[in-house]
């Protein structure tokens, strides 16, 4: 059968679902996180009567947890999906693409900007981004990248934004109503360890020990892992450790807690400082504006192979630190001078995210493009709030008795 018998056969296939039934959208999410990326996209696709939205995963069991809101039959594994008609493949990774028979569009989104794993610049890497009929990036800077190497056409390349950022930026999220849900003492600081996946990563080298830092100093501490550190069944994402287990040993109710919700941006809303090695979280705070600490770990960037130049905007908007005693020290030194490379964040957080607060629609508005869709007249971003989010506090020292 030639290539131009194969593209009618699917143009019929797709007219005829179209005709009787609602468009048929296939959500992929590899890990808990990037159901947190697409989240705000397909929130507006479940509520659009015309559109169905299904999820798959190349491990189900991964994701299980975050899709636990979802109806049983609307999550199905990638052999199940293979055969179905789908108007709609959208992804937060194009790693795990499924082969699909009947697909008419697919869109790739992007889950960070932190130029990890060559992905500023994927020439070398069997990524075939060329397949996507759209891929939305986060900032200009990787659109051009990708633009002037070839790797998507002008065509193919979406400037959007990243739409996860929308209700962080929008004020969308109560601080304090975020502590108390974990239970976390509210007249302390907060501070939240955010490390990234890969064995040669802070966590493995030290984690334990900046948590413990970190409540040293007096704060609540909220450890937020990237799911993959999670995976103990592939030791290059967890170095074949149980974190789960080796994070509830150190926990201690309303002062030390593990988190494992797959969207981190209401715990940035809540913290007061940040901890990481190298992760696109930590470019996501700078949009707070709040202190940040770069732990370092010099094997990381080698292993994880990251972009030299995201390694350093990440740190000149930072304290970097190489070790426990120097992290007690930066801890102090934030929650007393909060203010301190506010100029850097800023700037830094204006490169990466482009236009943040207007993603979603922007968003929404491709893919309702690729279904042949008008977007739901009631539709209307819940990111898009009225109440700005507030700026970082003069935390001052903690008391003694907060630092109990």
């Amino acid at each position: 059968m030639t290539a131009a018998i194969k593209r009618a056969i699917r143009r019929i296939d797709t007219a005829v679902g179209r005709r009787f039934g609602p468009r048929r959208v296939l959500v992929d999410v590899r890990n808990p996180m990037h159901y947190g990326v697409l989240e705000p996209i397909t929130r507006a696709l479940e509520a659009d009567a015309r559109v169905e939205v299904f999820y798959t995963a190349e491990r189900l069991s991964v994701v299980l947890a975050a899709l636990d809101g979802v109806a049983r039959g609307r999550v199905i594994t990638h052999d199940e999906a293979a055969m179905r008609r789908w108007d709609l493949y959208l992804s937060a990774d194009p790693w795990t693409r499924p082969a699909l028979r009947r697909c008419a569009r697919s869109a790739n989104v992007f889950h960070g900007v932190a130029g990890k794993y060559d992905l500023d610049d994927p020439s070398r890497l069997p990524i075939e981004f060329h397949t996507f009929d759209r891929v939305l990036f986060i900032n200009r800077d990787r659109m051009d990248r990708y633009v002037a190497k070839g790797i998507v056409s002008a065509a193919q390349a979406a400037l959007v934004g990243f739409p996860k950022a929308d209700a962080l930026v929008n004020g969308a999220y109560d601080g304090a109503a975020v502590k108390r849900r974990l239970g976390l003492d509210p007249r302390r600081p907060t501070a939240l360890y955010a490390p990234t996946w890969s064995a040669a990563s802070s966590l493995n080298v030290a984690g334990e020990a900046i948590v413990a830092a970190l409540a040293g100093e007096g704060c609540n501490v909220v450890a937020k892992l990237h799911p993959l550190s999670l995976d103990r069944e592939v030791p290059k994402y967890s170095g074949g450790i149980d974190w789960r287990a080796r994070m509830a040993a150190i926990a201690r109710p309303g002062r030390i807690v593990h988190v494992e919700d797959p969207d981190a941006t209401p715990l940035v809303a809540a913290s007061d400082l940040m901890v990481t090695d190298h992760s696109t979280i930590g470019y996501e705070f700078c949009l707070v504006d709040r202190p940040l600490i770069v732990y370092d770990v010099p094997e990381l960037i080698e292993v994880a192979r990251i972009n030299p130049d995201r390694v350093r905007e990440l740190r000149a908007a930072a304290t970097v630190v190489g070790g426990v005693d120097a992290l007690r020290c930066a801890v102090r030194d934030a929650l007393e001078r909060p203010e301190r490379l506010s100029a850097e964040r800023r700037a830094l957080a204006s490169r990466m995210f482009f236009d943040p607060g207007r993603a979603t629609a922007r968003a929404v508005a491709e893919v309702y493009g690729l279904l042949a869709l008008a977007p739901a007249a009631e539709w209307r971003p819940a990111e898009l709030c009225t109440t700005p989010l507030p700026p970082s506090p003069t935390l001052g020292t903690p008391s003694p008795s907060a630092s109990a």
